[in-house]
């Protein structure tokens, strides 16, 4: 990384930040001036931040309900326009695409207040229905001498009689079953008894104080209003059809008021004086050249410089296609210190054969290959979710190549299969030498042969641990510390030598219960006296070598033992890489179980459709949550056990300022440079 200074005319701020930011490799930082005889302020734009949310959160709001009534043809993948924006400007495309969102959001707002003032409508004639034989005006309700109510109550507790008692003129307007709508007319003086009587019958009174004509009329005038309100809503939704042709360069526009508002924050961070700006960032040092170019049609005092002791420098990770792929892995973590070791090469191979080991399946390895590597093809996805969904593609690959070696297509669906629908192998298809191999692999299955695949495990994690305290040792090296990298490190490869030589007889007794040729027997147990005593010699020497540089031997006594001691934590760390037995056995054993479950009566063309419909159901959930388990681990082992050995983060990611791209790219900029 290189710090990068420029010192330019305040008139020119907006296009040196629009520079920067199509440029895609300068991270501009907010850094105090130092005191001196000027005064430097901050530059302020919150007013003009405002004004283009406020045009962003418009054109949001219009591009979801043009996209509805858009004819222009889809795809899966996300749509990149590549236009020169500047352009696009200049001509005035950019004003007529926020007029059209102006008009987009007016007909929107019409078109809400159609679908309210027609769900009023439709309420008012559910309201109207039961009264549509009442030939009287429905807001004439007393007079003088009289009075009259309408309302309605339970069929069941409708007493027609008690009512007329009362000194009530009841007319039945309709029922429907369950309710009776009627009209009450009566004299005043009879009203506290006629009252009396609807309590009685839980009457519900209705109010269409509102309504000066007949039941009937009103319902025909709502009706005409919901055709006039449907015919306009028509004619709108006409309009928004005009209006989407201009989809496109809406969504351009949005990315240019996106990268004004990406300058409007950049600014932020500048420092200014009546008549200049000053810019501080940081710099990739091969992108030098393509900011000294980019610089060159200002008039500007550029420096660009080594970092000085105390500076937070940025870090960006450099590694070849298929590590890179890994590095948001690192990013999960945290990033390395800068000028510190990027693990991320030795990290992503480890990591991509550990996944593999514990999801050790040809058919779901291809599904992850397929729907990955397909995906990054079809739906153009952002960098972010390309690179993992090109990790996963390459974790799939690993998968398949597991699965080869231990026997794992979609479970033992093969076998599976040829037991079921082909009589021929009389249900002992895995004692044929076809059976077998898809049973078994190359080497052995894990279900059947648990125990070897705890060995290779933990021969995994051995190799990996090696690995981290490798690393640690070429550092601390590197470091001018070369006795201490020696004797930290070597004593526990020759005591691991040891332990490996010991492996061997313990496996063979743990794996079989035949006893071994005698040959091989008397082979195994020389072997395993050699590693006994290089096992101790190792332990002797992380005793006595431990302690070297001390300046006591008390101290160095103690630093040996302690170094005995942690031999605790290797061991942990050692038993950590059992989990990869663990998945590698769940994943294989839900998918046998699968397989048992759709073989089940499976016979014929309709036992077979039945299995294959099952079978997908199952096997894609049991993909889904062994390839979160997978992810999981596979990251714990590379956080806990081998970062532990060596890794020194602390770092923070450069975060280039970029311009907004969601949905076009500007390609004014890369003509310049090309031309430049």
């Amino acid at each position: 990384m290189k710090k990068l200074t420029v010192l330019a005319h305040s008139s020119d701020a907006d296009a040196i930040v629009r520079r920067m930011l199509h440029l895609k490799c300068v991270q501009i930082q907010r850094s105090m001036p130092e005191a001196g005889e000027l005064s430097l302020e901050r530059i302020e734009s919150d007013g003009k931040q405002t004004e283009i949310r406020e045009r962003m959160a418009h054109i949001e709001a219009a591009m979801p309900r043009l996209a509805k009534y858009s004819t222009r043809r889809g795809g899966i993948g996300r749509r990149v326009q590549r236009l020169d924006r500047a352009a696009f400007v200049a001509d005035g495309r950019a004003e007529r695409a926020y007029l059209a969102v102006e008009r987009t959001l007016a007909v929107k707002s019409r078109m809400d207040e159609i679908v309210a003032e027609q769900t009023r409508n439709e309420a008012a004639m559910q309201s109207l229905l039961p009264w549509l034989n009442y030939d009287a005006p429905l807001n004439e309700v007393s007079s003088a001498h009289t009075a009259m109510q309408l309302g309605s109550c339970l069929v069941k507790l409708y007493n027609y009689e008690a009512l007329e008692a009362a000194g009530a003129y009841v007319e039945d307007v309709s029922d429907d079953g369950k309710t009776q709508y009627f009209s009450v007319t009566y004299h005043k003086e009879d009203e506290e008894a006629v009252t009396a009587a609807l309590d009685k019958c839980a009457f519900l009174k209705v109010n269409f104080s509102d309504i000066s004509t007949t039941a009937q009329a009103a319902y025909d005038e709502l009706e005409r209003c919901q055709s006039a309100l449907a015919e306009e809503n028509s004619a709108l939704i006409e309009t928004l059809m005009d209006l989407s042709e201009s989809l496109d360069d809406i969504e351009v526009l949005y990315d240019v008021e996106g990268t004004n508002l990406n300058i409007c924050l950049q600014k932020q961070k500048l420092y200014q004086t009546q008549n200049c700006i000053v810019l501080a960032g940081w710099l990739p040092a091969a992108a030098e050249e393509r900011v000294l170019g980019g610089l060159s049609a200002f008039e500007c005092a550029c420096e660009i410089s080594e970092p000085e002791e105390g500076d937070e420098v940025p870090v960006l990770l450099r590694n070849n296609p298929f590590s890179g792929t890994f590095e948001w892995v690192i990013e999960m973590y945290s990033y390395p210190k800068y000028g510190g070791f990027d693990p991320t090469l030795i990290m992503s191979i480890f990591y991509f054969l550990i996944f593999g080991l514990m999801f050790a399946d040809v058919g779901y390895g291809l599904l992850l290959v397929l729907a990955c590597f397909g995906g990054v093809k079809l739906l153009n996805p952002k960098e972010g979710l390309k690179r993992m969904m090109l990790m996963f593609g390459y974790c799939g690959i690993s998968c398949m190549i597991m699965g080869v070696l231990f026997g794992g297509w979609f479970g033992d669906l093969p076998v599976a299969i040829m037991n079921n629908f082909f009589p021929q192998f009389g249900g002992q298809a895995q004692n044929t030498a076809v059976g077998h191999f898809f049973n078994n692999g190359v080497f052995f299955n894990p279900v059947s042969s648990s125990i070897p695949f705890l060995f290779v495990a933990l021969g995994m994690g051995e190799v990996h641990l090696v690995a981290g305290m490798a690393v640690n040792m070429v550092l601390t090296w590197k470091s001018g510390k070369r006795i201490q990298a020696l004797c930290e490190n070597i004593p526990y490869w020759v005591m691991f030598a040891g332990v490996d030589l010991m492996a061997p007889l313990a496996a063979a007794g743990m794996i079989s219960s035949d006893p071994l040729a005698p040959q091989t027997q008397a082979l195994l147990e020389n072997l395993s006296g050699i590693g006994m005593y290089v096992m101790f010699v190792g332990i002797a020497m992380i005793l006595f070598l431990k302690g070297i540089g001390e300046k006591t031997v008390f101290a160095w006594l103690i630093k040996g033992l302690g170094g005995l001691y942690s031999l605790i934590s290797f061991a942990s760390d050692l038993l950590s890489y059992s989990r990869i037995l663990a998945l590698g056995l769940v994943a294989s054993v839900i998918a046998q179980v699968i397989n048992m479950l759709t073989s089940l009566g499976a016979s014929g063309p309709v036992g077979f459709i039945f299995m294959v419909i099952v079978m997908i159901l199952g096997h894609g959930l049991n993909l889904a949550i062994n390839l979160l388990g997978t992810f999981v681990h596979a990251a714990r082992l590379q956080y806990i056990e081998f970062f532990g050995k060596f890794y020194e983060d602390g770092g923070e990611a450069f975060k280039p300022a970029l311009p907004a791209e969601e949905y076009s790219e500007d390609t004014s900029f890369v003509l310049n440079e090309t031309n430049n």
